[in-house]
């Protein structure tokens, strides 16, 4: 089994629960080995699916030929997308269903704060909003260190908040940090060089 190839049929799987043809792009660099698109090529058609390796970087538009037209053909079939959980689920239930499926965990467990949250959502008529999850990009899972798909974790769910004008929930898992909002005016609007050729405005 080649390092990694658990991973790929993982997200190809979570791509086909929704109905649709997934194809899976190669990003290929000068300096990969051929044996190394071959083994994800090998991956993907196992499962039955389009693969196409693009070579954009070093041959430019050209280079995406074969990733354009296998989109295309992927485009002329049939599809009949299916969401993950229907609008009118629990919260809970749409983050059961995101864990579970998507991600592989075997539980959701909820921090005292969070589950307060989800049931003041509810009870304030944001059941009916979709769920979006913030953690580790380094693993499937929320654990950095776990590699691969693991299977039958717990999924840590910390805090929950409410984007009410974009429409969705968004649930914290385990140490993950969001970014602060920005600023309506930029920090940048600010520096410049004074009469001595010295930058000014970085405090």
């Amino acid at each position: 089994m080649y390092a990694g190839a658990e991973n790929l049929r993982k997200q190809i799987e979570n791509i086909l629960v929704h109905g649709v043809s997934p194809v899976v792009a190669v990003n290929a660099f000068p300096t990969d080995h051929p044996s190394e698109q071959e083994a994800i090529r090998e991956v993907a058609e196992s499962l039955g699916v389009r693969v196409a390796v693009c070579n954009h970087f070093s041959e430019g538009g050209k280079g995406a030929v074969e990733l354009a037209e296998a989109v295309a053909e992927a485009c002329e079939e049939p599809t009949a997308f299916r969401p993950l959980y229907p609008d009118s689920a629990s919260l809970r239930q749409k983050i059961h269903a995101i864990a579970t499926v998507i991600y592989g965990a075997g539980a959701v467990e909820y921090d005292l704060a969070a589950s307060r949250q989800l049931d003041s959502f509810e009870k304030g008529g944001l059941g009916n909003l979709p769920v979006c999850i913030a953690k580790t990009h380094l693993s499937i899972s929320s654990d950095p260190a776990l590699v691969g798909a693991p299977a039958g974790w717990t999924l840590p769910v910390r805090e929950v908040r409410a984007s009410v004008g974009a429409g969705f929930i968004y649930v914290l898992c385990g140490d993950v940090r969001t970014m602060p909002g920005l600023s309506p005016v930029p920090a940048a609007t600010r520096i410049d060089l004074d009469e001595h050729g010295e930058i000014v405005g970085l405090s």
